[in-house]
């Protein structure tokens, strides 16, 4: 195997021994996921002093003292450049890439090429010192050999600049978990960052955008633009939405509001007047809830039917006809009861449980949730009436924003 480093300024000699120029660059056509074969050589005339390609097929032998091909140079036919190729040199060295196994953003010190699969490949990236340190020309010196080469697999890498778009992102990448697609986008420029979220499809995306920075947040939002931060801001959960809501200049938040329907739209309005610090300004609206009348049939046949609306469903909420605040009941004691029971039979009473007023202050409420070892607390009004669910997630964040 050998480095891109080691070959570039290599002499370039057809069959009759007669050097016809130096290498520049090499090119591939990458897929993702896959490792890229060499496609052609960019080649400097000794002779005319021009660029040309010469395509990889012709090579017989690829060395860092000099690459031979199997035939005349005036038997060669021109490689002729298409769209999605890329210039390694140009393209890749230097530039940031994620390193999808690792779940982070790095830079291209050096390439390693070899054999894979009968073709002459590019196998691995090196990120470590020792590469940067190699295309320097440093080889000789002692510290050189006290460094150790850090290899990134070229397939489970994803390019951020260059000629390789992000519309045809790696499937390791979109695997990601989105908390780590966040810290992906945090790491990145502006501009690199916006292309990342927009290459994902609006789900993901939406995902992405509520594990982001709140500094972060708001300068990717206004990149974004109203538009398209609209149609990734409505698959947000509506909790993180009314954080986002909050950090945007009024007119930038009057135009991302302007998309939604009105039942979200004024769940949206009655959630941004409570403050940042309350049970009202952390909670969420999106949740399950049951009449007590309904029986457990009824009520995971609702399940059923709404859960790719939840991220997470463990408990179902219990109110009256009026909104009443009755109690709650996990999944787990559902799937356990006569499906023909009431609910009201199977419910923990909400006499019996702890909840959080809607001016409740975050800490007070953390510090409920924590005595009682709740995941989720249920939030009321001075009358009782349910209007939200507080996370266990939601209050960690709030005391630790930049985790």
């Amino acid at each position: 195997m050998i480095y891109l480093s080691k070959i570039l300024g290599a002499k370039i000699k057809d069959s009759a021994d007669q050097t016809i120029g130096i290498l520049k660059d090499v090119l591939i056509k990458p897929t993702p996921g896959e490792y890229s074969p060499l496609e052609a050589l960019l080649v400097k005339s000794k002779k005319k002093q021009h660029y040309f390609y010469i395509p990889y097929h012709y090579v017989e032998n690829l060395a860092a003292d000099e690459i031979t091909l199997k035939t005349l140079e005036e038997k060669i036919i021109d490689y002729t450049s298409e769209s999605g190729d890329i210039l390694l040199l140009r393209d890749v060295m230097d530039q940031q890439i994620v390193d999808t196994a690792g779940a982070r953003v790095v830079r291209v010190n050096d390439l390693q090429i070899g054999e894979a699969e009968g073709e002459m490949c590019v196998l691995g990236i090196d990120i470590s010192t020792r590469g940067l340190m190699r295309r320097l020309g440093l080889t000789k010196t002692g510290l050189f050999n006290w460094l150790h080469v850090n290899l990134i697999d070229w397939k489970q890498a994803q390019p951020i600049k260059g000629t390789l778009k992000l519309e045809t992102l790696s499937r390791d990448l979109v695997k990601l978990h989105p908390a780590d697609l966040a810290n992906i986008v945090e790491k990145l420029n502006i501009k690199q960052g916006r292309a990342l979220v927009e290459a994902m499809d609006p789900k993901t995306a939406a995902k992405i955008l509520e594990e982001i920075d709140p500094r972060v947040q708001r300068i990717l939002v206004q990149a974004l633009g109203p538009e398209k931060a609209a149609k990734i801001s409505e698959r947000m959960s509506i909790d993180e939405l009314v954080d986002l809501i909050k950090l945007l200049p009024y007119d930038e938040a009057k135009e991302v509001c302007a998309v939604f329907q009105n039942g979200r739209k004024s769940k949206l309005e009655k959630l941004l007047t409570y403050k940042d610090d309350t049970a009202g300004g952390l909670m969420t609206t999106e949740f399950i809830s049951a009449l007590p009348s309904w029986t457990v049939q009824q009520v995971i046949d609702e399940i059923k039917r709404t859960s790719e609306s939840f991220r997470s469903i463990l408990y179902i909420y219990i109110a009256d006809s009026k909104g009443i605040y009755k109690g709650v009941v996990s999944l787990r004691r559902l799937l356990t009861a006569n499906p023909t029971d009431k609910i009201e039979q199977v419910m923990k009473k909400a006499k019996r449980l702890p909840c959080a007023k809607v001016h409740q202050r975050v800490r007070e409420v953390g510090k409920l949730m924590t005595k009682y070892d709740l995941n989720s607390v249920a939030v009321v009004d001075h009358h009782h009436r349910l209007l939200g669910v507080v996370a266990v997630d939601d209050v960690m964040r709030t005391f630790f924003p930049h985790a």
